[in-house]
């Protein structure tokens, strides 16, 4: 695996104003090879590479952590997968991630996991010994209910079903978990029925909160190889976009109130969280 330089890893302002809020953000990994055709990760501004689908690793990264966390004037949540996912499928080899969450563990900080692979549960022994003093919660982005339009959007990461298996599988083990439905992606999972289906398998699965962001954002490279890829399966998708989006960054669903609506309704019926507010408050009263 290719590595590349860096002089810190863990660093402060995870932030008040995301959805998930966090003191630090981590991230071991460059790139990504899920080959999701929406990736926001993919643009100039967070890459600036012609190698996106590459993986790789930051030299000396676990030596990196342990010196970031011993500096830190006071313990928090560390948010790891807001850019690239730390459950990529070179961590099974590399373990990079699981030796992190280890130094996470033993300077008694917080984690916050944002993935789209099923290889966390490997992990849950030591997100268990971590809820002992500190907030754990992992987050699976799902856009799609269906395993098919899954394939088609994300070809080479977990399937839909075997995400839900896996929040299934941490909710046993006492390991709180969320469902993001982010992006919704316009003319393709923008669909009353996958909203609503994906909040109720989120329920039924285990999940203790849902979070819904109705737009998918455009930039750059990454608008070039969404239309690329989507036409493949969406044949005219791109015109579609080019007519009603023009070069707009965030493009927001044309249905969004009412896939909002129907988000928020259903959660409410299933009894599941989704005012991130409240979501945030919960997940801190676990230290």
């Amino acid at each position: 695996m290719d590595l590349i330089d860096a002089k810190t890893i863990v660093t402060n302002g995870g932030s008040d104003n995301y959805y998930l809020q966090t003191e630090y953000v981590m991230n071991i990994y460059r790139g990504c090879s899920h080959g999701c055709i929406y990736c926001y990760a993919r643009s100039n501004y967070y890459e600036k590479t012609d190698d996106f689908d590459n993986i790789r690793a930051k030299k000396d990264a676990l030596q990196i952590i342990r010196d970031d966390l011993r500096r830190k004037v006071k313990t928090g949540v560390v948010l790891t997968g807001g850019v690239s996912d730390p459950y990529n499928p070179k961590e099974a080899k590399y373990r990079l991630t699981r030796n992190a969450l280890e130094l996470i563990n033993a300077y008694e900080f917080g984690i916050c996991i944002i993935t789209k692979s099923g290889l966390v549960v490997r992990d849950i022994d030591i997100l268990q010994d971590i809820t002992e003093h500190s907030p754990a919660s992992v987050n699976f982005s799902i856009t799609a209910s269906d395993d098919d339009v899954c394939k088609k959007i994300e070809p080479f990461v977990s399937s839909t079903s075997s995400r839900f298996k896996a929040i299934e599988h941490l909710a046993k083990n006492g390991i709180v978990s969320g469902v993001l439905i982010d992006p919704v992606i316009p003319y393709i999972t923008d669909a009353v029925d996958n909203v609503r289906e994906l909040v109720k398998k989120a329920k039924h699965h285990g999940a203790k909160y849902a979070y819904i962001s109705t737009f998918v954002t455009m930039a750059d490279v990454q608008r070039e190889y969404f239309y690329q890829e989507a036409e493949k399966y969406y044949c005219g998708i791109s015109e579609k976009y080019m007519q009603r989006y023009k070069n707009y960054y965030r493009c927001h669903s044309p249905y969004k109130k009412k896939l909002w609506d129907v988000f928020a309704e259903t959660c409410e019926k299933e009894g599941l969280m989704c005012d991130m507010r409240a979501v945030n408050q919960m997940l801190r009263r676990r230290k």
